[in-house]
């Protein structure tokens, strides 16, 4: 009895995998969105 689709589970850690991805890459790209702004 398998059914298809993800279970809440499955989908609430790959929601937390994207959040933790989010809040590393953030500040990265942020900075580096400030950057050319700074010297011009």
């Amino acid at each position: 009895m398998k059914s298809k689709g993800f279970t809440l589970i499955e989908l609430l850690a790959v929601i937390v995998i994207l959040a933790v991805i989010a809040l590393i890459a953030t500040p990265l790209i942020m900075g580096t969105i400030t950057k050319p702004k700074e010297t011009q």
